[in-house]
Formats: structure tokens, C-alpha cells, sequence
């Protein structure tokens, strides 16, 4: 195991409610995930990460990775995904994109802004669960994290 990292936190960035609910019960299960912070727009998640968002002199909020849906109201995922990456402050956090899209276009447009990587969401709580599993021990056990 990753000695350098005991708990993962995430931002979750995600507007259906099903979605959310789902995740937080898939990613409540690990023992290596401390948070999870949910945003339901691109913008909610822009402010919570930046100064502008720390409200009552609370410091921007900095997870260790991004689940970023592509489809949001407000500011979507792959034009937060642009404004993170160019951000000093902000771009070394990576940024996973689980979404329901399989559209090639939306892949290659997220790695070509960034992201770190592409994940199509699973329609059930059993896959969810399953592929929690899996994010877990990717990011816990086998790659390192900058933060």
C-alpha cells in the first residue's frame, strides 16, 4: 500500500440525485476514503475550490481527486475541467471523469483537457460498489497523488 497517503478525499461533481446518493453509499464502504464533498454544478464545485468560494474565512476546499460528471447545469464538466487545469493552484489535483457518456468525442475531449481518466457510471449500486473497489485500491495502492 501507498504508505504516503491514509485517506483519500473526494469531490464529487455530480447534479442527479440518484447519482450522488449512489456514490456516497459505494464510496462510504472503504476505509480508505475520509469525504466525500458534493458540488451540483460546475460553478458550485469552481467556488468550493477557490477562494471565492471559502465563505466566513473557510479555506477552498482541496480533495484529493475530482469525480467529474461531463453533463452540468450552469458550467459543464469539460469547461470546469479547462478552468481547473488551468489553474496553478488547482491543476495538480486529478480529475476523473464518470459520466454516463461513451461518446468517443466526450473521452477524447477530456483527456485532451486533463483529466487523468474516463469512466462511463454503472448502472447499478452492485457495479457502482464494484468499481469503488477498484478506484480505491488504484488510488490508494498503486498510484501516487500529488496532495
Amino acid at each position: 500500500m501507498n504508505s504516503e497517503i491514509k485517506n483519500l478525499s473526494l469531490l464529487l461533481v455530480e447534479d442527479n440525485e440518484d447519482d450522488v446518493l449512489i456514490a456516497q453509499r459505494a464510496f462510504q464502504e472503504f476505509k480508505f476514503i475520509s469525504a466525500v464533498a458534493v458540488a451540483r454544478d460546475g460553478q458550485e464545485a469552481l467556488d468550493m475550490l477557490t477562494a471565492s468560494g471559502s465563505k466566513g474565512g473557510q479555506k477552498p476546499l482541496r480533495p484529493s481527486i475530482i469525480l467529474l460528471d461531463i453533463t452540468l447545469p450552469l458550467m459543464d464538466g469539460i469547461a470546469l475541467l479547462k478552468r481547473l487545469k488551468a489553474d496553478p493552484a488547482l491543476r495538480a489535483i486529478p480529475v476523473v471523469m464518470l459520466t454516463t457518456s461513451s461518446r468517443h468525442e466526450d473521452m477524447v475531449r477530456s483527456y485532451e483537457n486533463g483529466a487523468a481518466s474516463y469512466i462511463t457510471k454503472p448502472a447499478s449500486l452492485e457495479e457502482f460498489l464494484e468499481l469503488a473497489r477498484k478506484f480505491e485500491q488504484y488510488w490508494v495502492s498503486v498510484s501516487k497523488l500529488p496532495l
